[in-house]
């Protein structure tokens, strides 16, 4: 009976013990701990997928680097070929030009100059010749590569693709859990004080999933801070919601575990 003009006003703790039992709204927490857990679990992967994703392509994408490359050396080579042929041609010309002067000379001197000039540009015309035929070799071992090198990305790219599909297929079932999980966690919210609940989705968000905490060996099992005895003891009496003063999670006592 409170007595006296100014009645002391009943404290947070105090109203809620006369809502709902404490213990029964511990049981309801400790259910959606559970629940919560898995659910922020995974949210967890399904965030860090697409990141995976994003990685697995920009590693395929790096793996083209050998294709591009023997493409680059393979036009480099198609070039430096071509030039060479223009020379073989122009040298061919030449020496068409040079043998048809060489009947219009009328001394052997001019005559013997024209022929060591021509013998010089023959000379030329073998060893583009020679370049030319090193660079088919050139080319075609190039084109060789290149074809080894897409056989390797077409088995990278497959492995990739194959590993993007798990993953989407991942991401269905934890998109379907978290529906399951939904639904579950509604139907424990019902019973819980709206009170309770509400400093329980704070702490919830808070902590990353983890909105309670056990006492252990005298010490909160969130934080594993050294718990005063006054506040054991207010949670083993289980009439009031009591909070760690360290991490705020709420505090319970495992049934199943002894404290003294």
């Amino acid at each position: 009976e409170v007595t006296g003009s100014n009645p002391v006003s009943p404290t947070i703790g105090d109203i809620v013990s006369q809502i709902k039992d404490i213990k029964e709204q511990i049981g309801f927490l400790l259910q959606l701990q559970v629940l919560d857990g898995e659910i922020y679990a995974l949210k967890r992967e399904k965030q860090e997928k697409p990141k995976y994703i994003k990685t697995l392509e920009e590693s395929l994408e790096g793996k083209k680097s050998g294709i591009k490359q023997g493409e680059a050396t393979l036009k480099d080579l198609q070039v430096k070929s071509k030039e060479r042929e223009v020379s073989l041609q122009q040298k061919e010309e030449q020496i068409g030009k040079l043998q048809t002067q060489l009947y219009q000379l009328k001394t052997n001197k001019e005559y013997s100059a024209m022929q060591t000039e021509i013998e010089g540009v023959k000379a030329d015309k073998s060893l583009l010749e020679e370049d030319i035929i090193k660079y088919m070799d050139d080319i075609e071992a190039a084109k060789k590569k290149i074809q080894e090198e897409k056989e390797i990305f077409k088995v990278e790219e497959a492995k990739t693709h194959k590993e993007k599909d798990e993953i989407n297929k991942r991401l269905k079932e934890i998109e379907a859990r978290l529906t399951e999980l939904s639904s579950e966690k509604g139907k424990i919210v019902s019973g819980v004080d709206k009170q309770i609940l509400a400093r329980y989705e704070r702490v919830l968000k808070n902590r990353e999933g983890s909105a309670l905490a056990s006492i252990e060996d005298g010490s909160c099992g969130g934080c594993h801070m050294n718990l005063p005895p006054q506040v054991i003891s207010e949670v083993k009496l289980k009439e009031n919601i009591i909070v760690c003063d360290s991490c705020l999670r709420i505090l319970y006592i495992d049934d199943n575990i002894e404290i003294s």
